[in-house]
């Protein structure tokens, strides 16, 4: 009889957890249900031979399972498996029919070689291989799932507790901006709770949340545009004054998404009969701010995968219903209270955060875990990542008896796509999280410790532990013994070859800034008497320019027209009485001619308003109307500008562009520049760069380009002007070279071709401009 702690050695393999679990592998096919990763394989491979030469150090020991352990049946992906509870460490581990026929017969009376001959006998070809079975007592012993009469080993088991915790603290010291600590066990508050909000989950509960939804939808949609409040309040979110607010917004919303969880769970478990325990609820420290967790594993004793999965979006149901709380208080509220702001912050993070993290199911939270159950894969990442890593054994390094971990060809597909999109999508937010943070240092200095570490963290996590482990799994790995040559040399052939692309191949580099239309020579028509707008001449239809002169738009005034009437009745009476005086009184006549006098200067003057009602062209040129046809009626003051005459001959095109995007442009020079007009997907012109202002400025050389216009620029917090932005830039003037007509105050996007320079010296150039933006050079 040997100790327990030769079942470890004798396993084909074992895996590491981040939250602490680990798979039972071998070729009964255990999955575990707490963790993220699948070891080998589940299927029972033909070419594995029957017999193993260490069977007689197992063969005569009668092992069972230990009485915490519970088993409950489910199907996934129409084939039956059973999920193996561990009740002590609240684990969750997944078996097939195989495994459980074997395990099932171990009860402490029966050997493992008479348990092994019953499944022989029973199953036949489907039954497991000796290799298998010591692969299955292996990892079950790792774990402390099995007992049995033998004198206890201490030693061994305290070795595998320290093994196991060892697993655990590297799985906490790879996800370092997330380290939980434990409070208290809410299950027996959720027992008696559960009846009390349990509803929330029933069709009454989606009844209330489509109520709330659609009140906040009215609320928002009736009171007029909010669109541009929405953007600029966005662009105060990291604030070093609004940090304390939205960290108390974090905390109240994260603690209704975990308590929706806690809720749904504990809810289908009672109508299921599977007690839905949530034993756990903690503090985690997301990147060192403190939020809630509940442990809610138990959700995968569930037979039902859509209760699975109502389970996992529980607390994005209840954040929305939130988010549409906080809007409606948003709306209602003092623009400039500290509620408004609070209910911004909530709606911002119960929304908008929610969609981008937790509903994503490329991170690994709740739409991950989602979709892993509605796909019936579990462990989805863990298992593509390992069939990714069977696909480079098998076809790169040539390792034949490499054992494919899928189940399926349709499971294959789908894990291969999830590996790659996955991939891209967490590169992709991250980069977005440092992007948008270095983005803010200028207006925020106050975040350059935060990009700091963050940086630092996403280097090692994402490049330098997988590119260790890469390099030394070719080197070190026992399975490579008759291939260390040739995986060797792949890996260095391929890492010479990325080093080479990144390092010495040029790639073609383009920066885009947004710019404004103008022209050199221009006239701005003004009204000289007000009125109301009563035709306009449109602007870009005229297919020759105005000639000096030209009707553009008239307007019409009835109190000036009233005026006018009034006026000439009163010189039509005075001239009458003017008549009769120059008889009878000569001293009143002189005094009337004077009224006369008077009142034909009103007439002429009350008339000349009148025809300046008609607005005419005071040069030739290309007539740009501001009003168009949809402002007819408006009342036009005098002074207002209502368009302009301009020769399109030669217009320019001025573009702020940011210090980067400016500092590269002078000095690797424009290689070439293509402008776009947006709506016009199909105009496209060459142009030409005639000057770039020496200085940096932050008056925008239009309103169009401001944030509450759609542009690149915030604009100044404390300022009035829409064209005063936050941030400084050069003016590049470009000159189109093209005959497409361009208009005074359209916007142009131009896409500037840069000299073709490596990928990795673009890389330090942005490094090097991230840390001067950091440290103020």
């Amino acid at each position: 009889m040997i100790p327990w702690a030769k079942f470890g050695a004798l396993a084909e393999g074992g895996c590491e957890s981040a939250s602490g679990g680990a798979d039972v592998a071998g070729a009964a096919g255990i999955y575990c249900g707490k963790c993220d990763y699948r070891a080998h394989g589940a299927d029972i491979p033909d070419s594995q031979p029957t017999f193993h030469e260490s069977w007689h150090r197992v063969a005569e020991l009668k092992p069972r399972l230990r009485a915490g352990v519970h088993i409950s049946r489910q199907v996934f992906r129409a084939r039956l498996w059973y999920v193996v509870q561990d009740q002590a460490n609240n684990c969750f581990f997944r078996i097939n029919t195989a495994g459980y026929g074997f395990i099932g017969m171990l009860d402490g009376s029966r050997s493992v070689r008479q348990a092994w001959a019953s499944c022989n006998a029973r199953l036949g070809d489907e039954a497991p291989t000796q290799g298998e079975v010591i692969a299955l007592l292996g990892q079950l012993s790792s774990h402390n799932l099995l007992e049995a009469d033998v004198a206890p080993d201490a030693a061994a088991m305290f070795d595998r507790f320290k093994r196991r915790r060892s697993r655990e603290m590297q799985g906490r010291l790879m996800n370092l901006l997330f380290p939980r600590i434990e409070l208290f066990d809410p299950d027996a508050i959720l027992d008696h709770g559960v009846f009390l909000v349990g509803w929330i989950f029933d069709w009454a509960g989606l009844l209330v949340w489509l109520l709330i939804i659609g009140a906040a939808a009215y609320v928002m949609l009736s009171g007029g545009p909010v669109i541009g409040t929405l953007i600029t309040d966005s662009t105060n979110i990291l604030r070093p004054d609004n940090w304390l607010l939205l960290l108390l917004a974090f905390i109240v919303d994260k603690t209704v998404h975990e308590c929706g969880h806690a809720i749904a769970c504990k809810k289908f478990g009672k109508r299921y009969g599977t007690g839905g325990e949530v034993h756990v609820i903690g503090i985690m420290l997301l990147i060192f701010t403190p939020v809630p967790y509940v442990d809610a594993t138990s959700a995968w004793l569930l037979p039902d995968k859509w209760r699975r999965a109502i389970v996992g979006a529980a607390g994005m149901w209840v954040e929305f219903a939130l988010a549409a709380i906080a809007a409606i208080v948003w709306r209602w509220s003092d623009p400039g209270s500290a509620l408004h702001a609070f209910s911004y912050n909530l709606m911002f993070i119960a929304s908008v955060a929610t969609v981008f993290f937790n509903a994503n199911p490329f991170l690994r939270y709740d739409g991950y875990y989602i979709l892993a159950d509605l796909l019936e894969i579990p462990n989805l990442f863990g298992r593509a990542v390992q069939f990714a890593t069977y696909l480079l054994r098998r076809y790169v390094f040539g390792l034949k008896q490499a054992v494919d971990p899928t189940e399926t060809p349709g499971q294959r597909c789908w894990l291969l796509i999830y590996l790659i999109l996955s991939g891209v999508v967490r590169v992709l937010v991250c980069s977005g999280i440092i992007l948008l943070l270095v983005a803010n240092l200028r207006r925020y200095p106050e975040l350059t410790l935060l990009l700091l570490i963050m940086a630092i963290i996403a280097s090692a996590t994402w490049v330098l532990v997988p590119v260790a482990r890469g390099a030394w799994y070719p080197v070190s790995s026992p399975e490579l013994l008759h291939h260390r040559a040739r995986a060797v040399g792949i890996s260095a052939a391929a890492v010479l070859a990325l080093a080479t692309g990144i390092g010495m191949v040029p790639m073609a580099h383009h920066s885009r800034v947004l710019g404004i239309v103008r022209t050199a020579h221009q006239r701005g028509v003004y009204a000289r008497s007000g009125g109301f707008l009563k035709s306009a001449t449109p602007s870009g239809t005229l297919r020759e320019p105005v000639m000096a002169g030209a009707v553009l738009a008239r307007l019409s005034n009835p109190v000036l027209q009233t005026r006018l009437a009034a006026a000439r009745c009163k010189l039509d009476a005075v001239g009458v009485k003017y008549r009769k005086a120059a008889i009878a009184n000569p001293v009143l006549a002189q005094i009337l001619l004077r009224r006369m006098a008077a009142l034909r200067t009103q007439v002429r003057r009350l008339s000349s308003q009148l025809n300046q009602l008609v607005i005419r062209a005071p040069v030739g040129g290309v007539w740009v109307n501001r009003y168009g046809r949809l402002h007819l009626g408006a009342y036009v003051r005098r002074g207002d500008r209502i368009g302009t005459v301009v020769n399109l001959s030669s217009p320019l095109i001025y573009a702020p562009a940011g210090q980067s995007h400016a500092a590269q442009i002078i000095r690797r020079g424009a290689a070439d520049i293509e402008l776009r007009l947006p709506g016009r997907p199909s105009d496209h012109m060459a142009a030409q760069v005639v000057r770039v202002y020496p200085g940096s400025a932050s008056n925008l050389p239009s309103a169009a380009l401001s944030y509450l216009a759609g542009g690149p620029f915030a604009p100044r917090a404390q300022s009035r002007s829409p064209t005063q932005s936050s941030a400084r830039f050069f003016i590049l003037v470009l000159r189109p070279v093209g005959h497409i007509r361009l208009l005074p105050g359209e916007t142009v996007v131009a896409r500037v071709r840069l000299a073709d320079q490596p990928l990795g010296e673009d890389f330090l150039d942005t490094l090097r401009r991230i840390l001067q933006s950091g440290t103020g050079l």
